[in-house]
C-alpha cells in the first residue's frame, strides 16, 4: 500500500486510558508514589479513555485488507518500565498497537514526524499547541493535533453494534437506550465534519483564487484545518476498496448561512473531496441530527456548539488558527464529552515529570 493511503495515529496512554486515578495520586503523593502505584498495578488494566473507542473503530478497518489501512502508535513521556501498564492494557484490550515511543521525559513531539504522523492526540495542551503552531520545525506542517480532556469513564460513547440477522437489523442496547440512532452498520467508523471554520474559511487563498473567480464567478474558499484529513480518509478508504468502502463514512454540515452552500459544494468539487452526506441546517439545531448519525467523532470549531451534545457525542474541538500558507493545515483538536471536566484538573503525562520535562 503506498504510505499516502495509510492513516497514521500518534495518541498518548492519557488520551487512549482513564488515568485519572495515578493523576490524583501524583498531585496528592507526587512522582515515586506515582510510579510505584503504576508498577504496583501493572496487572490490573486502565480502563479506557476518551480517545478509545475512537482508536479501536479505526482499527477494525485493518481486518478486512491485506495491509493495514490505519496505523496506531502509542507515544508516552513514561519510561519503559512504567510503560509496562500501558502496553499489558493494550493487551489487555486486544488493540493491534505495536508500535510505541516511551521517552522517559522527554518531548515525544519530536518524534512525531519519524512515525509520519498524520493526527496526534494528546492531554498535554502545550504538546498540541506546539505541533499545530510549528514551533520548532517545519515537519510538523500537515500533522493534525488533538487536545483530549478527560471524563469518566461511563461517559465513554461506544458505536452501537448492528448485525443483519434473516433480513433484519436487531441493534444492540445501547442503541435502544437512543430511540432516535439510526440502524447503521457495524463497524462503520462515521466521522463529521463542521463545515465553516473545520473544512473550509472564508478566507481566500490568493494564488488560485483569481482563476476560480473568473471560471465560476465566486472566490474559492480557503482550505480549513480538517481539510486535509478528510482527504486523507478519504485515500483510507479508497484503499478500502469498493467492497468495504462503505466502512468509513463522512458527513459535512453547514450550520449557518454566512457561506453560500453552492460556493462550498463548489469547493469540494475543485479539492476533489467527496463527502458521503451534506446536511445543509440554515440555522437548524445540529444535535438532532448528529444523534442520528452517532459518530466516531464530530469535528467543530466553535465549543458553544460542542456544549449542547457533550453527553451523547464524542466532539472534536477545532480552534482555528490559520497559518500563513496556501496549502491546507489542520489547527487545533479537542475532544470533549463533559462540561463538568475542568481543563485546569486534566491529567497530563508531563504532570508526573514536571520538573524534569518542563524545559525539554
Amino acid at each position: 500500500m503506498e504510505s499516502s493511503s495509510k492513516l497514521v495515529v500518534c495518541i498518548s496512554s492519557t488520551a487512549l486510558f482513564d488515568c485519572n486515578e495515578s493523576h490524583t495520586i501524583w498531585k496528592r503523593d507526587g512522582l515515586e508514589a506515582y510510579i510505584k502505584h503504576q508498577r504496583e498495578h501493572i496487572g490490573i488494566p486502565l480502563k479506557p479513555g476518551v480517545g478509545f473507542s475512537l482508536v479501536r473503530s479505526l482499527l477494525e478497518l485493518n481486518k478486512v485488507v491485506d495491509q493495514p489501512v490505519v496505523e496506531i502508535v502509542l507515544v508516552s513521556r513514561n519510561d519503559t518500565e512504567s510503560g509496562q501498564r500501558i502496553r499489558e492494557s493494550i493487551n489487555n484490550y486486544n488493540l493491534a498497537i505495536t508500535k510505541m515511543s516511551f521517552t522517559d521525559g522527554t518531548d515525544v513531539t519530536n518524534y512525531l514526524p519519524a512515525w509520519k504522523c498524520d493526527l496526534f492526540l494528546s492531554t498535554e495542551e502545550e504538546q498540541v499547541r506546539k505541533v499545530l503552531n510549528g514551533i520548532t520545525s517545519d515537519s510538523f506542517e500537515g500533522i493534525a493535533a488533538g487536545l483530549i480532556y478527560n471524563m469518566t469513564p461511563e461517559l465513554v460513547p461506544v458505536q452501537p453494534a448492528v448485525v443483519p440477522s434473516d433480513n433484519s437489523i436487531i441493534i444492540s442496547s445501547a442503541t435502544s437506550r437512543r430511540s432516535n440512532v439510526a440502524s447503521w452498520a457495524k463497524d462503520q467508523v462515521r466521522i463529521v465534519f463542521n463545515g465553516d471554520g473545520v473544512l473550509y474559511s472564508e478566507e481566500p487563498e490568493s494564488k488560485i483564487t483569481e482563476h476560480f473567480e473568473q471560471e465560476t464567478g465566486s472566490v474559492l474558499l480557503t482550505k480549513g484545518p480538517m481539510q486535509a484529513f478528510a482527504l486523507k480518509l478519504q485515500n483510507v478508504r479508497r484503499a478500502l476498496g469498493g467492497k468495504n468502502g462503505w466502512r468509513i463514512r463522512t458527513f459535512l454540515i453547514i450550520a449557518n448561512t454566512d457561506t453560500s452552500s453552492e460556493r462550498v459544494l463548489c469547493a469540494l468539487k475543485e479539492w476533489g473531496l467527496d463527502i458521503d452526506e451534506t446536511h445543509i441546517l440554515d440555522g437548524s439545531d445540529r444535535t438532532p441530527f448528529l444523534r442520528v448519525i452517532d459518530p466516531a467523532i464530530f469535528f467543530n470549531y466553535l465549543n458553544e456548539h460542542v456544549e449542547p451534545i457533550h453527553q451523547d457525542i464524542p466532539a472534536a474541538h477545532v480552534p482555528h488558527s490559520p497559518r500563513t500558507t496556501s496549502c491546507a493545515s489542520i489547527d487545533d483538536v479537542a475532544l470533549t464529552t463533559s462540561r463538568h471536566v475542568l481543563r485546569s484538573s486534566t491529567y497530563s503525562e508531563g504532570d508526573s515529570r514536571m520538573n524534569h520535562w518542563k524545559n525539554s
